[in-house]
């Protein structure tokens, strides 16, 4: 018999979180006023802020961790999915004791003794990007959505990264699970008023100095761009790696360094975790391998993505976007090791660009209950799913029944009167929700770019050039376990900020995505 779970409360402290994250919207103090020039500024109150500062100390040693796309549903989500599988929480509470209770099981960084809450609006929108968000948090001023390390009206802006390496000559590590010329790592490197402009980005890495890049490769749109790229940053003098064993063997002694992974998917990432074997290198593995190449006695920042949380995210995909989270957070408990050893020297913040998808933890189909574990049927990510089954059933002109047997192989949904099946079987479809899979079906075997486009297409199924098939199963699923979306896209939610070590309490409250950057340059004398 299969088990259903409820959750009916969350643990004290994220409520408190929750109560403390409304209180602060309520009260923000913070205001826009008008430059006698027609700029905007932000007007504070710097009682709070001038006295954090005075008592914080310069941090030798600082990591800066992005969940792209992490707002607080999608690190929640992961707390609520780990705190159901560790407690074994199995349902109703008509007479609840402690035993049985829920329990959320955070990610670990959500217990660091700092929380705070960030705004995420761009100079232009309320609803910002991932190179308008990473130039925020990198260079501290607002620009244009598209734009990098540039202000909105074009002007180049340093990072905290550059102004560390040349005023401190600090080392700079950068690190992605996404292609090393992203909106998010190029946004502490590069200068440009394009995103799209890979080409020229991965020619400003080149040309950066930094001492370590590792993760993705250079994403460029022809082969021949790439093999450019690579080639200026070779002649750069940058040792380029590409090997596990040549990676693992990366030490203080390896020089200037881009450690690109192994295996790539299509738009040169490293595999989604799900997806991942378990000999396979690992965020967590490219931080220490960042430690062992950059520490040294004068100082280092370190950058680190887990830039896929937002991928999995936009498709909707609930049980891939928490795998994510648990691939950054091992990534960042390697930074807390570092940390215990360097206690009065350290600086950890882990925070998110923006939130992705409007993600809640709630679906009225399930009315208060949630049924998370349902999602371990999930054997793969959304992306290999349409790569090496939808791709196929195109090419093979398979039947949608035929499909859907490998749905129930791959993620669990069952048809109606499947004989594996129960009654109570959270994962059982309704006749409506074939009818919803069979028409997203149909539309995903006409190629991409022979379907009709319309206004109610891109309503139901995305603007962008997603699959209706997979988004429809991951949608489903969710569903009846729980989780809503509200989009494809970003949202303008909040997202938090957590804090580990020298310099923290800088970041507690209620604080604009520049102020990470301008904070952190206080902190570090930086002119």
């Amino acid at each position: 018999m299969k088990r259903k779970t409820t959750y009916g409360a969350l643990s004290g402290k994220m409520l408190a979180l929750c109560l403390a994250l409304m209180l602060a919207m309520m009260s923000l103090t913070a205001c826009s006023g008008k430059n006698n020039d027609g700029s905007t500024e932000t007007v504070t109150d710097s009682k709070d802020t001038e006295e954090k500062e005075a008592t914080a100390k310069e941090p030798k040693y600082i990591f800066l961790f992005i969940g792209d796309g992490m707002g607080f549903p999608q690190a929640s989500a992961y707390g609520v999915y780990k705190g159901t599988k560790d407690h074994n929480f199995t349902g109703t509470l008509d007479d609840p004791t402690i035993d049985n209770m829920p329990q959320t099981e955070n990610a670990s960084f959500m217990e660091f003794p700092t929380v705070g809450a960030v705004t995420t609006y761009d100079a232009s929108k309320f609803v910002t990007d991932s190179a308008s968000a990473a130039t925020a948090i990198a260079c501290g001023v607002k620009t244009l959505d598209g734009s990098i390390g540039v202000d909105a009206q074009g002007e180049k802006v340093p990072s905290i990264a550059e102004m560390l390496k040349e005023q401190k000559d600090y080392k700079i590590g950068i690190i992605t699970t996404v292609s090393l010329n992203h909106a998010t790592p190029a946004g502490f490197y590069a200068h440009v008023e394009s995103r799209g402009d890979l080409v020229t980005i991965g020619e400003q890495l080149a040309e950066s100095d930094f001492d370590f890049f590792g993760g993705g490769g250079i994403n460029t749109k022809k082969d021949e761009e790439r093999d450019a790229v690579m080639t200026k940053i070779e002649e750069a003098g940058y040792n380029v790696v590409n090997t596990k064993e040549n990676i693992m063997s990366l030490s203080a002694d390896s020089g200037k360094t881009v450690a690109i992974n192994e295996i790539l998917d299509t738009e040169d990432d490293i595999q989604y975790s799900i997806d991942q074997q378990a000999d396979d290198l690992k965020l967590s593995d490219y931080v220490q391998k960042g430690i062992d190449v950059i520490d040294n006695d004068t100082g280092f920042f370190m950058m680190v993505e887990g830039g896929k949380i937002d991928w999995s995210a936009h498709r909707n995909d609930a049980y891939t976007t928490i795998n994510e989270v648990k691939e950054l957070e091992s990534a960042v408990d390697v930074a807390v090791k570092f940390y215990n050893e360097h206690p009065e020297e350290t600086l950890i913040l882990v925070t998110g660009d923006h939130e992705t998808g409007g993600m809640a933890l709630g679906q009225n189909t399930t009315f208060y209950n949630t049924y998370y574990t349902a999602m371990d049927k999930q054997q793969l990510s959304f992306q290999v799913f349409n790569t090496e089954y939808l791709e196929k059933y195109r090419e093979n002109s398979t039947s949608f029944e035929d499909a859907m047997k490998d749905v129930k192989e791959q993620f669990g949904l069952l048809m109606p009167g499947d004989p594996d099946a129960e009654t109570d079987d959270i994962l059982l479809l309704t006749e409506d929700d074939v009818e919803i899979l069979r028409e997203a079906y149909d539309i995903s075997m006409i190629p991409y770019d022979d379907r009709e486009l319309t206004a109610e297409y891109e309503n139901k199924y995305s603007s962008y050039d997603y699959e209706p098939f997979q988004l429809m199963i991951t949608r489903i699923v969710n569903s009846k376990v729980g989780i809503g979306w509200s989009s494809t896209a970003h949202s303008g939610l909040p997202v938090a900020i957590y804090g580990q070590g020298t310099g923290r309490e800088v970041f507690d409250g209620f604080i604009d995505n520049t102020d990470i950057c301008n904070s952190l340059k206080e902190l570090a004398g930086l002119k």
